[in-house]
């Protein structure tokens, strides 16, 4: 049978580590193929214009992003005559999930893989590109699974030791940051439901209840719901301050709204990140119970640590988001333009998901306030107490988008036009931080996954009103947000850069920036505006 390789399936960083060793071809192992919608081209231009009502029933989803039908079966067929284990195609046939033996995966893909140890656990890469039969190729977006290397950052970060924390030590409150960002009087996200998406992390119900209570917000019930069978590990660990962080400031900026944590695996030795979050996308767009209208995302990690066709992959899956209406939005990191925790090369990084197009970039500032909580001063988060900076800078995998078309953004690394990153920005900086109740103690903590779900919440308080109204929640909310780029729904940062040490980042300025994208939000304005 005649093959074609499927380009895009390789981290060439990986592939130079030293320690692998040839994985053993019995040992057991799943994945996924991800097809291509029929019509995704036409898909996008639709999102792109506001032209796609938002899709009420998951049913009627599935038959907008159909593959061809035919191909899924026959891939079906395909896999199951060399070997391997196949599910049911899920959500309408865009996925096909299979297992197996390492040995029965590179029948059916020819690609061969090896393994080593790597923080305690063991994890694999493909060798090489996977092919499949060539009447599959065209509508095949990614075979996800080969590797279970990547991972993914939480985007929030401590205090410096030279800092002084708002409050007197105590970071932000909720009731400052409402203010300083004018977040619409009278919404407060009823009839809204955000979706957290977190990775093998979990939270305390106290600990929520003592953060809300102090702060004077409604407690109420967090539903969680577990993408793989991850738990809920109750907010034990250190890892947990970041489920703990964005449960507790996303629903103190939304008091009204319903909040839902999307559980899945960060990667383990069965499981990379980037198929963990393309199922947690997938859970999120699919879950007729609890129905998010905004989904939030705190992790990450530097665009080249990924496949550029599961970065394709998280983009059709963050399309179907938007046509069921849900705003996603995604930390633009806490790394600068390097976006890469630990070593790489110097050069600047975007960073994943955030530069996923279908999602809204969410970058970081530091903000000044008056007594009563005015904005007196802010510039773009900065590294200037070596803690980290603005996440932000141009994308190498997807190109530029048509709502970003006049943003001016600049060319990539590589001199290419790129998608921009991030898109809007708020406040980040953790060495003026945000308070936190974690292990029933008072904390302080920053970072771009606090910008990301308080933007969320500030989404989630513009739905409630554009509803009022009669009219469609904001659904994939780029275009309409660069449509009031440079308006006073923004507050423009003008000062500041997101340089990190060995890289020459981007500066901020008037219009939109690599650091701040169009600045921090007026809430009140962009409502009127919006509304």
């Amino acid at each position: 049978m005649q093959t074609t390789v499927l380009r895009g399936h390789l981290v060439p960083e990986w592939q130079g580590e030293e320690g692998w060793k040839t994985a053993p071809v019995e040992r057991a192992a799943h994945g996924r193929v991800a097809f291509w919608p029929q019509d995704r081209e036409g898909l996008a231009a639709a999102l792109a214009a506001g032209q796609l009502a938002p899709v009420e029933q998951v049913s009627d989803l599935n038959r907008l992003f159909a593959p061809d039908p035919t191909v899924v079966v026959r891939m079906a067929a395909y896999l199951e005559g060399l070997g391997l284990s196949v599910d049911p195609p899920r959500s309408g046939g865009l996925y096909l999930d299979f297992s197996g033996t390492l040995g029965q995966i590179t029948a059916a893909f020819r690609c061969t893989f090896a393994e080593r140890t790597l923080d305690g656990r063991t994890v694999r890469i493909n060798r090489e590109d996977p092919e499949v039969p060539a009447w599959a190729a065209p509508h095949v977006a990614a075979v996800m699974g080969l590797e279970t290397r990547s991972t993914a950052h939480a985007m929030h970060r401590y205090p410096s030791p030279r800092a002084t924390p708002a409050n007197g030590g105590q970071g932000f409150f909720p009731q400052d940051l409402a203010t300083a960002y004018a977040f619409p009087a009278g919404e407060a996200g009823a009839g809204e439901t955000i979706a957290l998406l977190e990775f093998s992390n979990g939270f305390s119900v106290a600990d929520l209840q003592q953060f809300w209570t102090q702060h004077g917000v409604p407690v109420r019930q967090v539903a969680f719901v577990s993408v793989d069978g991850t738990p809920n590990d109750g907010g034990i660990h250190a890892v947990d301050m970041e489920c703990t962080l964005d449960v507790e400031w996303a629903g103190a900026m939304a008091p009204a709204a319903q909040l839902v944590v999307y559980e899945a695996t960060a990667g383990s030795s069965d499981a990379g990140f980037a198929l963990s979050m393309l199922r947690a996308l997938d859970a999120v767009a699919t879950d007729a119970q609890h129905r998010p209208t905004v989904a939030s995302i705190s992790y990450g990690a530097a665009e080249d640590r990924f496949a550029p066709s599961a970065l394709q992959a998280w983009n059709v899956a963050a399309m179907r988001l938007a046509a069921r209406g849900i705003t996603v939005l995604a930390a633009s990191g806490d790394a600068g333009a390097y976006g890469i925790r630990g070593p790489g090369r110097l050069v600047p990084h975007v960073d994943v998901p955030a530069a996923v197009p279908h999602i809204l970039a969410v970058g970081g500032t530091t903000l000044t306030l008056t007594p009563t909580d005015q904005r007196q001063a802010e510039t773009g988060w900065t590294d200037t107490n070596n803690n980290g900076a603005s996440g932000g800078g141009v994308s190498e995998v997807f190109p530029l988008p048509s709502w970003q078309d006049a943003a001016r953004v600049p060319v990539n690394p590589s001199g290419l036009p790129g998608r921009g990153v991030p898109d809007v920005a708020l406040v980040a900086d953790p060495d003026t931080g945000y308070s936190v109740v974690f292990q029933g103690q008072p904390t302080v903590v920053g970072g771009t996954s606090a910008s990301s779900p308080v933007w969320a919440a500030l989404i989630a308080r513009l739905n409630q009103e554009r509803v009022r109204q009669g009219k469609a929640r904001l659904g994939f909310a780029n275009p309409a947000l660069y449509a009031l780029g440079g308006t006073p729904a923004f507050h423009p940062i003008l000062v500041g850069n997101n340089s990190m040490p060995g890289v020459v980042g981007y500066q901020c300025g008037p219009g939109w920036n690599a650091v701040t994208g169009w600045g921090s939000p007026d809430g009140a304005t962009l409502a009127s505006r919006l509304g």
